[in-house]
């Protein structure tokens, strides 16, 4: 029953950009109408991640009233659609929080079988808060070997206060030392 999902992290350098765009291409590969946007409207990069223009995105359509048909941008894997960030605004929070980006959430919903947020971190902003209460929840990304189990502790108590459902937590970039374990003969 999830159709909406963020992606976020506890500070900035998780990952957390990768992971959406990785699991937006899988929802689109395994024939699912999905729509990618990057909701992170202090440091986008989505339209560098695919070397598309950023010049009409999410901000175009919450702030400038531009229609989701209009910005939305096709991509080489068939099914999936992003929505980059567009430009830089003042104040990013005001406008996830809008009645706009409510109405833009019922319209994609409606739309698409799937929609991934790349969001801002937790730590610094209140966006992915924002953002995780309009949607089915958030997946919390994590730096394995380098964010502390306190960092994330903070993230995850900051989410549950905010009342965002935390469908999960992903490690990425884990180094696994040692000799293995099992070695099949």
């Amino acid at each position: 029953g999830l159709k909406s999902v963020v992606i976020t992290s506890a500070i900035p350098g998780e990952g957390k950009t990768t992971t959406a765009l990785n699991l937006a291409v899988t929802l689109a590969q395994l024939g699912r109408k999905t729509l990618l946007i990057d909701a992170d409207l202090h440091k986008p990069r989505i339209h560098e991640a695919l070397r598309i223009p950023n010049r009409k995105g999410l901000v175009s359509i919450l702030a400038e009233g531009a229609k989701l048909s209009d910005v939305a941008q096709a991509t080489p894997v068939p099914g999936l659609q992003v929505v980059p960030a567009g430009p830089l605004t003042p104040n990013p929070s005001g406008l996830l929080a809008s009645d706009a980006m409510q109405d833009l959430m019922s319209e994609i919903l409606a739309s698409y079988d799937y929609v991934v947020f790349d969001s801002p971190p937790v730590q610094p902003v209140a966006d992915a808060l924002l953002l995780g209460a309009c949607t089915d929840g958030v997946v919390l990304t994590v730096r394995g070997g380098k964010t502390s189990r306190e960092v994330v502790a903070r993230a995850r108590l900051k989410l549950h206060r905010a009342n965002v459902r935390i469908l999960g937590v992903l490690i990425n970039d884990l180094k696994i030392g040692g000799k293995p374990r099992y070695r099949p003969d």
